[in-house]
């Protein structure tokens, strides 16, 4: 086969001998494929004639050295032993599609568009394709994204239509650059669209024409719950929801719930006292070179980090304190060391015994309520969860409350507080889920709870045009274990699938069914859309800071939405680690560390 140089090379006759002259420089050879080679790895005019000298299709060599990744330059000096040429060719089809899957990796890892005029990115994809050439910044954000978006909104539109149950999440108004996004489950969470507010005051009205609007696009009949956060402008939609489709309930994010739940704790003065000494010691510590490596150096073998708490997720405080307790030793050897040279003001803190005690007294109140929303942010968390979730944090936090070291105004406020979440959180579609998921057996509903139950089932049965004498028939059986409740194999059963999935597969032919699966599927949190606000500030950023609002809207839909197509790949390998949102103060570099590592040592020493 012969060589594929030939094509860069004009052959002529000069004097009755055949000489080739290369199409880029005109440098004239004798028919030596050897020489010609060489020439085109280092030819400065080659890269700038492929395309033109192979139309309808791209070709390029592209010549580097074993170790080009210390040259600034894409070749190597002439004459260089492990120089080698890559030949490559690649049609108008596969670039496209190419194309099409670099786009589709930038977009679900929020990569910044500038990454294709990279030096090293061109690069590496030259080694993998020579020929490939990758999208420019400009088709990435233009038709590259369009036919992306477009993609991913009709598979997000045939998951709907699929859905015979949609709940709306919506958590307000978002802080990057004045946008609110909208989330439908089907039951899995979809991004469904986020809408500019741009001049829009943050009214009660607009609130509820945007709501409005998209229930009316979704179509009202599969709408079956409204699930936001608890701002004021949201709370007061929420009549107007329910006043325009009776049949749709509006609810509490109880995640939202419980954080200020934390929040109002937080905020006593007993609680707060503590919680700034420890931020204090916690800072002061990650702060301090010193201090900070030796803490390090002490808690090397348990593997322990001090950890500020977010800025706005209250759950965080009980990592902190957890961070403090398990470090506990190397702080207090560190106060005690006299190299460590550390503030007075610290040093009270780390060897005052009342304020580990109340670290600990303080987790046991904290960690139920921590443990509650990581609970019910859960993928598979439902409404009959909230229910059993509130009765367990009451228990807890009435079993712990008589021994904390909070004064009885603060225990008393805690109480308040506690009643003040469930109220906002639990409804009476609460009651009626926690009765209609077969993993709850036991019963701890009251007598009005069990009735306002009763009513949202016969509500909802009329909604779905079912006769509501057999659903209550199909309902009486269910709560006596007769019919087809009565073999114990169908109770074992729904330990391993949804609940939605039990009714349905197990129980269709039950009246009460349609009712139950409607009902379990509705999520208790707007975790799904504070998830997409995430992302939202993880695509916006100092590097990608003008993109659009469009253009981010449809980075955010793509990203989110990606997962439509592969159900069967776990979340966890198509995130970055970036896609988790932390707003917690860095520790000290490893390089500032070296910096004092002789001081480290003399600090130990003495």
């Amino acid at each position: 086969m012969p060589s594929p140089v030939w094509i860069h090379f004009t052959s002529a006759n000069v004097k009755g001998k055949a000489v080739y002259s290369c199409k880029y420089c005109a440098k004239t050879y004798v028919k030596n494929a050897t020489k010609m080679q060489q020439h085109i790895a280092r030819c400065p005019k080659f890269s700038q004639g492929t395309k033109q000298a192979t139309p309808g299709k791209k070709l390029s060599a592209f010549l580097r050295s074993e170790n080009d990744s210390d040259s600034d330059t894409l070749s190597s000096a002439p004459g260089d032993s492990r120089i080698r040429v890559l030949l490559d060719t690649i049609d108008e089809c596969s670039q496209r599609n190419a194309d099409e899957c670099f786009a589709r990796a930038m977009y679900a890892t929020g990569s910044p568009f500038m990454l294709t005029a990279n030096v090293y990115w061109i690069r590496f994809l030259n080694v993998l394709h020579p020929a490939y050439t990758p999208p420019t910044r400009h088709a990435l954000s233009t038709h590259l994204l369009d036919g992306e978006f477009s993609r991913v909104q009709a598979k997000v539109k045939q998951t709907i239509d699929k859905a015979d149950c949609i709940s709306v999440i919506s958590d307000g108004w978002s802080n990057v650059q004045g946008i609110i996004n909208y989330v439908v489950t089907t039951p899995h969470p979809v991004f469904y669209k986020s809408t500019d507010t741009k001049d829009n005051r943050h009214t009660c009205t607009y609130i509820v024409n945007e709501l409005k609007a998209v229930i009316n696009d979704l179509g009202p009949q599969k709408v079956f719950a409204l699930v936001t956060d608890d701002a004021e402008n949201m709370k007061v939609a929420w009549a107007h929801v329910e006043e325009t489709f009776p049949h749709i309930t509006t609810i509490g994010c109880a995640s939202h719930a419980l954080n200020l739940l934390l929040k109002d704790i937080m905020a006593l003065n007993t609680m707060d006292t503590l919680y700034k000494r420890a931020k204090q010691v916690v800072k002061y510590v990650k702060g301090k070179q010193v201090a900070s490596a030796i803490s390090k150096q002490n808690d090397k073998d348990k593997n322990t980090t001090l950890t500020l708490p977010s800025i706005s997720q209250w759950d965080g405080v009980v990592i902190m304190y957890d961070s403090l307790l398990e470090g506990k030793e190397s702080l207090h050897e560190m106060a005690i060391s006299q190299g460590a040279a550390i503030e007075s003001a610290i040093k009270r803190i780390l060897l005052d015994k009342v304020f580990w005690e109340r670290l600990t007294s303080s987790l046991r109140i904290l960690k139920p309520i921590a443990a509650a929303i990581t609970k019910i942010e859960g993928d598979n968390s439902i409404l009959s969860d909230v229910k059993c979730m509130f009765a367990e944090l009451k228990d807890q936090i009435q079993t712990v409350l008589p021994t904390s070291l909070l004064l009885q105004a603060e225990k008393t406020a805690v109480v308040e507080s506690m009643e003040k979440c469930q109220e906002f959180c639990v409804k009476p579609i609460h009651a009626a889920a926690y009765m209609l998921d077969p993993k709850y057996e036991k019963n701890i509903l009251s007598v009005e709870e069990i009735s306002s139950a009763y009513a949202v089932i016969t509500a909802m049965s009329y909604h779905l045009g079912l006769d509501v004498g057999k659903v209550l028939g199909s309902l009486a059986k269910y709560r006596t274990k007769q019919g087809l409740w009565g073999w114990d194999g169908i109770w074992q059963s729904c330990q391993h699938v949804s609940a939605s999935t039990w009714w349905k597969g197990l129980c269709g032919s039950e009246a009460l069914a349609p009712v139950a699966s409607t009902i379990l599927q509705i999520p208790p949190t707007s975790a799904a859309s504070e998830r997409s606000r995430s992302l939202f500030g993880n695509i916006y950023t100092k590097v990608c800071n003008r993109l659009t609002n469009e253009r981010v809207e449809k980075l955010v839909a793509i990203r989110a939405n990606l997962q439509l197509f592969d159900p069967d790949i776990e979340p966890s390998s198509t995130r970055l680690d970036s896609d988790a949102e932390s707003e917690d103060e860095s520790d000290v570099e490893e390089a500032n560390l070296k910096n004092v590592d002789k001081t480290l040592k003399e600090a130990i020493a003495t």
